[in-house]
């Protein structure tokens, strides 16, 4: 689970280094895919555990339906892997960086099934419109039946 937020620098080749806690989310994987965001000006990141649950999901929808095709087109077509070196840094592509406006620094933010890549100002300036969102949401949250095996944990 992609937990918390951290600011990483990007150095002149465009690499930049995932968060450790990031990186041991992903379960061993030896990379992350990435891909422009929908809805916001920054760039969005997951495991190939969700990338599978997008292509599970697009699958529920009819075959010849126009959604599917945009969403496959969008997610799956944009998505791109970035493979992590030795020091657990990845190489950002260009186009990407241009998308979220990332230029010396890259806030990274925890989602819980994906994270997010924000221009850290930008980023800023959008949180306080999440926090408005996020009170006005509160009522959504409920209470869920406990994971199987985290009663053992506690």
């Amino acid at each position: 689970m992609f937990l918390s937020s951290f600011e990483s620098s990007v150095d002149a080749k465009k690499r930049v280094s995932i968060p450790a806690p990031f990186r041991k989310s992903l379960g061993g994987e030896d990379s992350v895919y990435l891909w422009p965001s929908l809805d916001k000006a920054c760039i969005e990141g997951a495991g190939m555990r969700l990338m599978e649950g997008f292509e599970d999901s697009m699958a529920d929808l009819d075959l010849m339906d126009p959604r599917r095709y945009a969403l496959a087109t969008y997610i799956m077509g944009e998505a791109r892997p970035s493979k992590f070196d030795e020091g657990g840094r990845i190489v950002l592509d260009a186009e990407l960086l241009a998308k979220a406006g990332i230029t010396e620094k890259a806030k990274f933010v925890g989602l819980g099934d994906r994270f997010q890549i924000w221009e850290p100002r930008a980023f800023e300036a959008m949180r306080e419109q999440m926090r408005a969102l996020a009170r006005e949401s509160l009522g959504l949250l409920k209470a869920k039946p406990r994971r199987a095996g985290q009663a053992a944990a506690e």
